[in-house]
């Protein structure tokens, strides 16, 4: 499932800061991960880091992952979500699936009516 939500993003499956791709990888490579997190002997990899331009001029530093990597976190991700997206109160609104600022404030707008 993570290969799957990973693969429909853009830029994953085609080779850009680092050679490895999502293209790349095969039932074994994916086997072999999963041994690997089961024995408790994965171990993430640097990730490459590159400067990208600032509109306002000069550059920022952006870290890009290994797809490996990428993989495992995203497979982390779905589990800590499914677990705890249940359990989070209903008022809160960052970093959560379908929720965002705009659904905080939306939520505000519809609760607190001005009073005339």
């Amino acid at each position: 499932m993570a290969y799957q939500s990973l693969k429909s993003k853009p830029g994953q499956m085609t080779p850009g800061v680092n050679p490895e791709t999502l293209d790349g990888m095969s039932s074994i490579v994916i086997e072999t991960m999963v041994d690997k997190l089961k024995s408790e002997s994965f171990e993430f990899q640097p990730g490459r880091r590159v400067q990208i331009p600032k509109a306002s001029g000069g550059t920022r530093p952006l870290t890009v992952a290994p797809p490996r990597d990428k993989l495992v976190q995203e497979a982390m991700r779905m589990v800590l979500e499914a677990v705890y997206e249940p359990i989070f109160s209903d008022n809160s609104h960052g970093f959560r699936p379908s929720r965002s600022c705009h659904t905080a404030l939306k939520m505000v707008k519809q609760q607190f009516q001005p009073v005339n």
